[in-house]
């Protein structure tokens, strides 16, 4: 755990909290450990500024106009250079379900895409978003999501979240590109099936040889062997190492309960879930947790 003793905090904070969602705004001469939440996500933008930023056990220089995605549960702070002016959006894995129902929106995939992000994004030298139109759109976004939140507009709360789910969907678009870098596909339709099953991996219907077989095109008994032969491992451990590279995320940066993330994941119950990750990983859930929160 990373300890920071400010020698004054300038903080010039403008914020507005509801249950599950906030938005603030917030200047920083140096850092001080925040009590939160533990099941909020937060998105930081950089609005002025320049410093290192402390995730777990990982430390990589911020500056202006950098965005950054954190999980619930990470040990993150802040070692300021220069004075910083942040803005934070923060938000619960409920916040998207809270007004579904009378939403013309259907947000049923942002779940799948937060899980993507949290387990494939690894902080590296790329950052967050990698193309700089992207980065230009994503932070034309979260300004609107400023504007919106402080209005008294009464749709405001189904823009935001609209424009939440924009920002997901561009993150989780450029950390895809980063996760393919490097390999070649010579079938474009095995490169829109690994998209469809990392936005879908949820879905057991969805990411299920019968059902991806149908919405590819693809005669069932000759799915395996179309999918081994481009992808080099068989569809089963596909998926598998897919959902337990998610899993090992989450044991180790969010708070959510192993039995929770076993049944999100469609795992038989949490001991299968245990199971699995030794055999592929050869430690358990919570030797992963165990050994960030020693940290």
């Amino acid at each position: 755990m990373f300890n920071f003793k400010p020698r004054y905090v300038l903080s010039c904070s403008m914020e507005i909290n509801h249950e599950n969602f906030s938005v603030s705004i917030e200047t920083h001469n140096s850092w001080e450990k925040r009590d939160r939440a533990s099941n909020f996500f937060e998105l930081v933008y950089i609005l002025d500024g320049e410093g290192e930023q402390y995730v777990n056990q990982s430390v990589h220089p911020y500056a202006k106009g950098e965005v950054f995605l954190l999980p619930s549960a990470s040990c993150n702070g802040y070692r300021i250079k220069k004075q910083t002016r942040f803005l934070f959006v923060r938000f619960t894995s409920t916040y998207f379900s809270t007004y579904h129902q009378s939403s013309s929106v259907n947000y049923s995939d942002w779940f799948n895409r937060l899980n993507f992000i949290i387990g494939n994004y690894d902080q590296g030298e790329a950052g967050l978003i990698g193309n700089p139109t992207d980065k230009e759109h994503v932070k034309s976004l979260l300004n609107l999501i400023v504007s919106e939140h402080y209005s008294d507009n009464n749709c405001s709360v189904f823009l935001v979240q609209n424009l939440l789910v924009s920002i997901l969907v561009i993150i989780s678009r450029n950390i895809e590109k980063q996760l393919l870098h490097g390999q070649s596909f010579s079938d474009k339709r095995f490169v829109n099936m690994l998209h469809f099953i990392h936005f879908n991996l949820l879905d057991q219907e969805k990411v299920s040889v019968e059902g991806i077989s149908s919405r590819f095109h693809i005669a069932e008994t000759y799915f395996s062997e179309y999918f081994k032969r481009n992808a080099n491992e068989s569809f089963r451990d596909y998926i598998l190492r897919s959902k337990l590279k998610i899993a090992e995320a989450r044991a180790a940066l969010t708070s959510s309960s192993f039995k929770e993330i076993a049944n999100e994941l469609g795992f038989t119950d949490s001991s299968h879930l245990n199971k699995m990750m030794k055999k592929y990983y050869h430690r358990g859930m919570r030797e992963i947790r165990n050994k960030i929160t020693a940290a």
